[in-house]
């Protein structure tokens, strides 16, 4: 009987690793947690100003050695407005990409010059495009 509680319980944890469960993150430290569960290196993201970006919440990092900036917003039209903000925060790179994903933005500046040819920016930003399609 014991083998039989064990199956659907395998099959529950299976579904909340995949990320198809009702009870995943959300927020800052939901996408975080998605990086590191595919695969990324994830530094340690501190808070950092969100009344600049116009969100209710911004940390900073590195993705894979990338710089990147997370913000959460409470509607669309702050996330629009941080979205236009947030090109500012770049800096002087070559290599640079904001995304938004409802009320969720990445920004990714490659100010230390370590992705010179922008893959390891491809990569994060598929990333965070293909787990919003879900």
């Amino acid at each position: 009987m014991a083998g039989l509680r064990a199956g659907p319980l395998l099959l529950l944890a299976a579904i909340g690793t995949l990320g198809l469960g009702g009870c995943a993150k959300k927020g800052i430290s939901g996408e975080l947690q998605m990086f590191k569960d595919g695969g990324r290196t994830v530094s340690e993201f501190t808070d950092t100003d969100a009344g600049a970006l116009h969100a209710k919440k911004c940390q900073t990092g590195t993705i894979d050695r990338v710089a990147a900036l997370l913000c959460e917003y409470g509607s669309p039209d702050q996330a629009s407005q941080g979205q236009a903000a947030a090109e500012g925060w770049f800096g002087e790179t070559g290599t640079a990409l904001v995304l938004r994903r409802e009320l969720v933005l990445l920004a990714l500046s490659d100010r230390g010059h370590v992705d010179p040819n922008g893959k390891v920016i491809s990569a994060i930003a598929k990333l965070f495009r293909r787990v919003g399609k879900r």
